[in-house]
């Protein structure tokens, strides 16, 4: 059986390679001479998997270790009669880490204060849920608009998006779509932002083009630069509006799900579902070998007192989201890659997720307030 995947999947080789022959092969170029003769494609979101990928090939398996599905032709892998698996909830928790090491940030360098202040969430996904949990579990006034699960009677506090537009932090996580009731492509655009208050924070980690990149641009010029800005997700990515990076807080690669766990979560999702794809068992393979511990195995806090700053510290401990703004800035600055964007997602300096770390604290508030925001107990 061969095996066509992408470079960047981690542990792709010594997962699949006793399935069939395994070739790594650049995944934002992924021809259909390449894949022509391969009987399972493996992919990650920089691949559009279409009909003029695929058409004519021997591919009878595709699977895609990322949670969204916008760069998958769906109807055509049915039409085809080719299987296919994604990994929805791999990346959950990282992306929900790089909301609070953004968040973080802020307040470190701004002292954007946002614990006691109210937060909007767009959409309820495997990750919106997630970061509406932890925002949940830190007792802050949460909301959330997702049109497609807003009948999930109690399951969250949803809301009309206007009234997340009134929010003092607003975090992003919809799916990018452009078609059906409610296509979120542009959804932000220029009478959406037009709602939001001087000193609004905005998190985009979800896809890029569901903010209207030129109209944020001048918003952020009527409010006189009085808005804080994370952006991960781009509108023309690999291509980045620099207008856009110039003005921001944070600027990154499309990373925010770029967790060492998470990666290799979604290898191991998509390995399980090829095994089931194929009747054969997967426990050749363990969870534990496939998935990584993390470097920091458990931290004491020792501080009392300021709850956002203990939170800012413990966990700038396991990741600070500012390295990966100022790699983004220092690679575009210093332009030898014949593609930053692509060159600083293959290239990632690897983080760990929250969880992986376990805390100690000088007292019980003190440690569950830190582990609400995704740290285990000790």
């Amino acid at each position: 059986m061969k095996i066509i995947a992408d470079e960047n999947m981690p542990n792709a080789k010594a997962l699949f390679s006793h399935l069939g022959d395994v070739e790594l092969v650049n995944g934002r170029t992924i021809t259909n001479s390449q894949i022509k003769n391969a009987d399972v494609l493996l992919v990650r979101s920089v691949t559009k998997v279409t009909r003029e990928l695929l058409e004519g090939s021997s591919v009878r398996f595709v699977g895609s270790a990322t949670i969204g599905v916008d760069h998958i032709d769906l109807d055509y892998l049915t039409e085809a009669g080719i299987e296919f698996s994604s990994a929805p909830g791999c990346n959950a928790e990282a992306v929900a880490d790089y909301v609070f090491s953004g968040l973080s940030h802020l307040y470190m360098t701004k002292k954007l204060s946002w614990l006691n202040k109210k937060i909007g969430v767009v959409g309820y996904g495997n990750v919106g849920k997630t970061v509406y949990d932890r925002f949940t579990n830190l007792g802050c006034q949460v909301c959330v608009y997702d049109p497609f699960k807003d009948n999930e009677a109690g399951a969250a506090n949803f809301v009309a998006l206007d009234e997340i537009l009134s929010c003092d932090v607003i975090s992003l996580h919809a799916p990018l779509t452009t078609t059906g009731s409610f296509p979120s492509k542009g959804m932000i655009g220029s009478k959406e932002l037009a709602q939001l208050s001087a000193g609004t924070a905005v998190i985009s980690a979800g896809r890029g083009g569901v903010i209207d990149e030129e109209a944020l641009l001048e918003r952020h010029s009527q409010l006189n630069g009085d808005i804080h800005l994370v952006i991960d997700v781009w509108d023309a990515e690999p291509e980045i509006n620099q207008d856009l990076v110039s003005i921001v807080d944070i600027a990154t690669p499309h990373i925010a799900g770029y967790s060492k766990q998470g990666r290799e979560k979604g290898t191991w999702m998509v390995y399980q579902a090829l095994c089931r794809h194929l009747a054969i068992s997967s426990q050749s393979v363990s969870k534990s070998d496939a998935i990584s511990s993390g470097w920091l195995s458990s931290i004491d806090v020792v501080a009392s007192g300021d709850q956002e700053e203990i939170l800012a510290r413990s966990v700038q401990a396991i990741y600070d989201v500012a390295r990966d703004d100022v790699r983004l800035r220092f690679k575009y600055r210093e332009n030898k890659e014949n593609n930053v964007f692509d060159w600083l997602r293959k290239h990632y300096v690897e983080r760990d997720e929250f969880n992986t770390c376990a805390v100690g604290a000088i007292n019980n508030d003190v440690s569950s307030l830190v582990c609400a925001v995704g740290f285990s107990r000790k």
